[in-house]
């Protein structure tokens, strides 16, 4: 009895350890970023895209962070959040574009990729 209790215990802890040291390695989806058949297959147009769209990026996460700021005020402007809203989603378009000009993946407003799935990589580019 005591000698089966001992086997399950460690055949249970050498099963916690494993599950986990592949959820670190394989992040599930086909083209992970650890590996699988698509890593690495965009490499050269991220770079070129995160260097050409470096402004624009720093432009929308300012406009981001100025429009969190505001929300987070007890009594906020509904003009200044409304303007801030239509530059950034101006922004997010713009983002788009280039990412299409580069022929990636882009993500839409609730930070899906929209290439995700249906044989999609799932890798998107910011």
């Amino acid at each position: 009895m005591k000698k089966t209790m001992l086997t399950l215990a460690a055949i249970s802890l050498i099963m916690l350890i494993g599950t986990q040291a592949f959820a670190r390695y394989w992040d599930g989806y086909w083209g992970g970023p650890m590996g699988g058949p698509m890593a690495g297959s965009y490499d050269g147009q991220y770079q070129g895209f995160y260097d050409n769209t470096a402004q624009l990026r720093q432009d929308l996460a300012a406009r981001q962070g100025e429009y969190n700021a505001l929300l987070a005020t007890s009594n906020p402007d509904p003009k200044r959040t409304a303007e801030l809203g239509r530059e950034i989603a101006a922004l997010h378009d713009q983002l788009r574009a280039q990412a299409r000009s580069y022929d990636l993946p882009a993500q839409n407003y609730a930070g899906h990729h929209s290439r995700m799935g249906m044989g999609g990589t799932g890798r998107g580019c910011w």
